[in-house]
């Protein structure tokens, strides 16, 4: 039966781990983003001289593109299969962010049709497409915790955690949105100081003057966006994995709910 969690309890905990982990969290996120940066930058660099260079052709501009996204989702399951360690109170050394890549296929595969599935339900109307994102939040988990599992098995899995969970679980979000907001602002105003406005204005053709200007203001816009991500991200992911952990193993003792009164899964 769905018990209502204690979301401040959720992040409290999630705090303190931040404070005390044996391997910071802050460090792990910010090794993270560093492997992100680099793959950013040579993403952008390509980009850059396929613009410029008649030698290049757009095919070679889409796989590099593409290589990278799929190294970014495999990193990012990586990630939070980190976070649910630590969450569980093990120790989980910097490497084991690339845990994800002896799963990596299956990662990518559910990250893409998790994707197609609440594309599809979002045609519907904007709701049912953030509640289809809510219903399968759990599924990259729960491929961390069984890499056994099938894709749509991870899937149905979530489907089921999540029932009665996905008004919770938008409230856990939103609690996040101050936050994200502030950070989102402070980033905004950097790269309007730095460069008197967006740096998707350097990055085009147009203006970028030379391909070391377009490094050099992507190299910038993910700089200031891991600065603000090493604060937020971790903070977010472990009250996540913390929440996922509340739900699927009842590590806390929570008051029950009446069952239906979650409006977010009627009829979804």
């Amino acid at each position: 039966m769905p018990v209502s969690l204690d979301l401040g309890q959720i992040k409290a905990e999630s705090r303190s781990l931040l404070r005390s982990g044996t391997v910071s969290p802050y460090k792990a996120t910010a090794l993270l983003l560093a492997i992100t940066l680099v793959l950013d930058v040579i993403d952008a660099a390509v980009s850059y001289m396929i613009d410029t260079s008649g030698g290049l052709t757009v095919l070679s501009f889409s796989f590099v593109s593409i290589l990278v996204s799929l190294i970014f989702i495999v990193l990012n399951a990586g990630y939070l299969c980190y976070c649910l360690g630590i969450r569980r109170g093990e120790h989980m050394p910097y490497e084991s962010l690339f845990d994800a890549f002896s799963f990596a296929g299956k990662a990518i595969l559910l990250s893409i049709v998790e994707g197609i599935f609440i594309f599809l339900w979002s045609l519907l109307f904007v709701v049912p497409g953030i509640i289809a994102a809510y219903r399968y939040s759990f599924a990259m988990m729960n491929l961390c915790d069984n890499p056994g599992l099938g894709v749509m098995e991870a899937l149905d899995l979530s489907k089921r955690q999540t029932q009665g969970y996905k008004g919770q679980l938008f409230l856990l979000s939103l609690s996040f949105f101050g936050w994200l907001l502030l950070a989102g602002a402070a980033v905004t105003a950097v790269e309007s100081l730095l460069f008197g406005g967006s740096i998707d204005r350097i990055l085009s053709l147009e203006t970028a003057a030379s391909l070391s200007q377009a490094v050099s203001a992507a190299f910038i816009r993910q700089l200031l966006a891991g600065l603000a991500s090493i604060a937020l991200t971790p903070y977010i992911r472990l009250s996540l994995c913390g929440f996922y952990l509340r739900v699927t193993q009842g590590d806390a003792p929570q008051q029950p709910r009446l069952p239906g009164n979650d409006p977010w899964d009627n009829n979804f």
